[in-house]
């Protein structure tokens, strides 16, 4: 009897932990290996509110927010991109979080520093 419960929960085991990671965006099996997009951002720190993000998968939108979540600016592109220049005008000195939504809808979300120069 021991054995038969032993064996279940060994079974059910991965199903338990694929349920729980449901929500998350990606998940992978022990042989995927999540790939990370290799993503840049410069100048560093950001100055004169014009940056150039480029990166090695393709990427679709970028959205900048303040560190309190407010939209400072959202860039849709009609088409997926390896590169972007970024041009705003309303951003102060501050941590900004800029979320670059990829070509297969996943999202990677930086920091950024951004400097009036004033």
């Amino acid at each position: 009897m021991l054995r038969l419960i032993s064996l279940m929960l060994l079974i059910s085991l991965p199903v338990l932990l694929a349920s729980q990671e449901a929500g998350s965006t990606l998940i992978a099996s022990e042989n995927q290996k999540r790939v990370e997009p290799e993503i840049k951002i410069f100048p560093v720190p950001v100055l004169n509110g014009h940056f150039t993000i480029t990166s090695d998968i393709a990427f679709t939108s970028v959205r900048m927010t303040n560190i309190i979540g407010q939209e400072i600016i959202r860039e849709r592109f009609s088409y997926p991109r390896n590169r972007a220049e970024i041009n705003f005008a309303t951003a102060e000195k501050g941590i900004y979080l800029l979320t670059i939504e990829m070509e297969d809808k996943t999202r990677i979300v930086r920091k950024i520093l951004v400097d009036t120069g004033r």
